[in-house]
C-alpha cells in the first residue's frame, strides 16, 4: 500500500465523518458522541437535502479515484469499502424521492426529537444554553416538512393512510401529555438548575406543542384526506425500482423480490415442524394458530406489572452475561441495560430498540422495552428479543465497533441491516444452544420470532411488489405469528414505510448461518464457536460480501 493512497483514504473518511455529522447533528447525539452541534437540528429543507447529495457525489467520486489495489489486506481496505457500498446505495435511493412522503411511525423525525431530548446533556451551563437555542427552532423543521409533503401531493409522492393515521396518533399523544412528563423534557431533567428547567418548560409550552400541533393539523385536514390507498411502493413513480434499490441498500445483496418471497414461503415450512412439536407438547395442539393463541392469552403467560417486566428480562441478561464467556472471546465493555419506553412510543406498539453507547462511558448501551398494559404482554418473545437487542445481539457487535481503535471510526456509522439484523437474528438461534432459554415457551417465542422474520420475507415483497392490501398482510402475520393484534398492525405500517428492511434480517442470518456451517465442515476439530465469532465481529458491521470473503480468508489461514 502507497503512503499517499492510505493518507486520501483517511482524509476522505475524516471529512465525510464530519460532513455527515455537521449535516445530521442528531445522529451524533444517537451514535455517542460529544463532539457534535448541539445548539441546531438537522435542517429539513429541499434545498439542504440537495446540497448534502452533492458532498455525496463528491465523496464517491473521490473514493472512485484511488487505486484501491493499494489498500488490500489493510483496515483502510474495510473502510474504503464500507463507505463506497453506503454512498453507491445512498445514490440509488434517491429514485425514491423519501423526503417527498416522510410521514413515518417508527423512523418519523418526532421520533427522532424525543431521542434528541433525551440525550443531549444539560449538565453545565454552556449545555443549557445550547439547549435552549436549539429547541426554539422546532417550528422550522415543521415549516420544512410540511412544504416537502407538500410538494409531495403535487408531484404524485404521498404516504399510505394507515402509516398517516399512526402518526397523528403519536402526535396527539404526545402534545396532550403533561410538559413534566412529555418526552422532551427529559432534556431538562438532568440539569441541576430550576430556572432553566422553568424555561425549558416554557419552550415546550410556547414553542415545541405549538409547532407539533400545527404539523397534525396539517396531516388531518390537508394530507389524509389526499393520501394513498395503496399501500405498497409500487403505487409510486418508478415504485418498482425504488424497492429493488430499498433492497440493496438494506440487505446489501443482489437480490429479486421473487427470490425474497419464495424463500420466506420455504423457510416458513421448515419452522412449522418446530412450532408443532412444542404446541403439541405444551398444549396438545398441532395448528399454528391455536398454539399462537395459547402463548399470547393464556392467562399463565401474561405479566401483571411492569415491574415483573423488567426482572423477567433482568434475570434472563444475568444468564446471558454469565454464559456468554464460553462462546465469546470478543466483549464489550460497555454494559447493556433495560429501559421502559416513553408512552408515545409505548402505546401506539413499539416493538423494542438498541441504542448505542456513548463514546465517552458516561452512558450505557440501552435496550428500550415496552411494558405498556402488561396484563396483555405475553412472556413467550421476551428472552428472545432481549438477546437480539442487547446481549450477545446488537450491544455486542455496536459497542465492540466504537471500542474498537484500529478501525477508522467513521465505519462505526456505516450500518446496513443486513449484517446488524441478520448477526441479531443469529444471537436469538445461538441463544438456545447456550442454553439460555428457560422454558418451552421461551423457546417457542424464539420460533415465534424467526416466524415473524420469515414472514416479512413473503409480506414485504408482497406488499411493495404484489400489490398486497394492508388486510393480506395482516392476515398473513395472525396465522404465521404468535404476535397480538396490535403489534402485527404495527408492523404492517412498519414495513409499509421501511421497505426492504424487514427482509434483512431473514436473509442476513441466512448468510451467517450457511458461512458457520462451511466453516465446521472444512475446519472439523478446529472449528470454535469464539474464533468464528471473533471473525464475524472483528470488523464491525460490514457488508454481507464482505463478510463472507473475511470468513473464507479465515478458513485459508486456518488450513
Amino acid at each position: 500500500m502507497t503512503h499517499s493512497t492510505k493518507t486520501q483514504l483517511i482524509a476522505i473518511a475524516d471529512l465525510y465523518e464530519k460532513s455527515f455529522f455537521d449535516h445530521f447533528p442528531e445522529q451524533g447525539l444517537f451514535w455517542g458522541k460529544t463532539d457534535v452541534a448541539l445548539d441546531k437540528f438537522t435542517d429539513h429543507s429541499l434545498s439542504a437535502l440537495r446540497q448534502w447529495q452533492e458532498k455525496e457525489d463528491q465523496f464517491l467520486n473521490q473514493l472512485n479515484q484511488l487505486a484501491e489495489a493499494d489498500l488490500s489486506h489493510n483496515p483502510e481496505h474495510i473502510t474504503y469499502l464500507l463507505l463506497k457500498q453506503h454512498l453507491e446505495n445512498n445514490i440509488a435511493d434517491r429514485i425514491c424521492k423519501n423526503e417527498l412522503w416522510f410521514v413515518d411511525p417508527l423512523l418519523g423525525w418526532h421520533n427522532t426529537l424525543t431521542m434528541t431530548a433525551e440525550k443531549q446533556p444539560t449538565n453545565t451551563p454552556e449545555y443549557q444554553r445550547m439547549a435552549l437555542t436549539r429547541w426554539q427552532r422546532v417550528d422550522k423543521i415543521v415549516e420544512d416538512e410540511i412544504q416537502n409533503l407538500t410538494l409531495g401531493l403535487k408531484d404524485g409522492y404521498t404516504a399510505p393512510k394507515p402509516a398517516v393515521e399512526r402518526v397523528i396518533k403519536q402526535f396527539h399523544l404526545l402534545i396532550n401529555t403533561p410538559i413534566k412528563e412529555s418526552p422532551f423534557f427529559e432534556c431538562a431533567k438532568n440539569a441541576d438548575n430550576d430556572e432553566f428547567k422553568e424555561l425549558f418548560s416554557h419552550i415546550i409550552a410556547e414553542k415545541i406543542y405549538p409547532a407539533l400541533t400545527r404539523y397534525v393539523v396539517f396531516l388531518e385536514k390537508n394530507y389524509l384526506p389526499q393520501a394513498r390507498d395503496q399501500i405498497g411502493l409500487s403505487a409510486l413513480p418508478e415504485g418498482k425500482a425504488c424497492y429493488q434499490a430499498k433492497i440493496k441498500k438494506e440487505t446489501t445483496l443482489d437480490i429479486s423480490p421473487e427470490e425474497i418471497y419464495h424463500y420466506g414461503l420455504q423457510y416458513m415450512d421448515q419452522l412449522i415442524n418446530e412450532i408443532m412439536t412444542i404446541g403439541q407438547k405444551e398444549f396438545g395442539a398441532t395448528d399454528l394458530v391455536e398454539i399462537f393463541h395459547q402463548a399470547k392469552s393464556n392467562p399463565k403467560y401474561l405479566f401483571q406489572s411492569e415491574k415483573e417486566i423488567l426482572a423477567y428480562n433482568e434475570s434472563a441478561l444475568e444468564r446471558a452475561i454469565k454464559e456468554s464467556p464460553l462462546w465469546f472471546d470478543m466483549m464489550p465493555k460497555a454494559k447493556g441495560v433495560l429501559k421502559p419506553y416513553p408512552l408515545h412510543r409505548a402505546k401506539t406498539g413499539a416493538p423494542g430498540e438498541y441504542h448505542p453507547p456513548s463514546l465517552d462511558g458516561s452512558r450505557p448501551g440501552i435496550f428500550y422495552i415496552n411494558t405498556y398494559e402488561p396484563e396483555k404482554r405475553s412472556r413467550a418473545d421476551q428472552e428472545a428479543t432481549l438477546f437480539h437487542e442487547l446481549i450477545p445481539g446488537h450491544h455486542f457487535q455496536i459497542a465492540l465497533a466504537q471500542e474498537d481503535m484500529n478501525q477508522h471510526s467513521v465505519n462505526q456509522y456505516l450500518w446496513n441491516c443486513g449484517y446488524g439484523e441478520g448477526w441479531a437474528l443469529y444471537v436469538e438461534r445461538l441463544a438456545d444452544n447456550m442454553g439460555l432459554y428457560s422454558d418451552d415457551i421461551s423457546r417457542l417465542g424464539m420460533l415465534s420470532n424467526e416466524a415473524l422474520r420469515a414472514a416479512r420475507l413473503v409480506v414485504d415483497p408482497g406488499i411493495h411488489y404484489m400489490n398486497w392490501s394492508r388486510q393480506d398482510a395482516i392476515e398473513y402475520l395472525k396465522k404465521h405469528t404468535a404476535l397480538k393484534q396490535e403489534t402485527i398492525e404495527s408492523e404492517v405500517d412498519r414495513y409499509i414505510m421501511m421497505p426492504g428492511q424487514a427482509t434483512s434480517y431473514m436473509l442476513g442470518k441466512r448468510e451467517i448461518e450457511q458461512l458457520k456451517k462451511l466453516s465446521k465442515e472444512t475446519l472439523g476439530d478446529k472449528f470454535t464457536y469464539p474464533e468464528f465469532h471473533n471473525q464475524v465481529l472483528k470488523n464491525g458491521t460490514v457488508t454481507l460480501p464482505m463478510l463472507k470473503e473475511q470468513i473464507l480468508e479465515w478458513i485459508s489461514a486456518v488450513k
